[in-house]
């Protein structure tokens, strides 16, 4: 019963944990205040996002995709990996990108940053 409730309290951590992640960096460096991390880490996305939309642009990728056994098949039958490179991914990823930069900018309009 006790290892029951102690899981509980644990558990009841979590969303402290994983809601506040801009929180939990500024911990780690106090001399930025929330909005400057939050900040950080949306250009680290948007870092992220670049990269992986240049190693979807790299020659022979789709022949290294096709060496990994079981990647590009499924239940059905075989997936074509060339949809997961070349342009119209970094086409997809990019519009995934603008629109969540779109969506964090309309849950913005209201807001003051002190």
């Amino acid at each position: 019963m006790g290892s029951v409730l102690g899981l509980c309290s644990v558990a009841s951590w979590i969303p402290c944990l994983c809601g506040s992640a801009p929180c939990l960096l500024c911990r780690c460096c106090p001399s930025g205040n929330n909005s400057t991390v939050t900040r950080l880490i949306y250009a680290l996305f948007l870092l992220v996002g670049v990269c992986v939309a240049c190693v979807m642009l790299i020659p022979g990728m789709e022949e290294q995709l096709n060496k990994i056994p079981g990647f590009c098949e499924n239940e059905k039958g075989v997936v074509p990996c060339n949809i997961l490179v070349g342009y119209k991914a970094v086409y997809r990823l990019c519009f995934g990108l603008a629109m969540f930069y779109l969506l964090l900018s309309l849950l913005m309009i209201k807001i003051l940053v002190l």
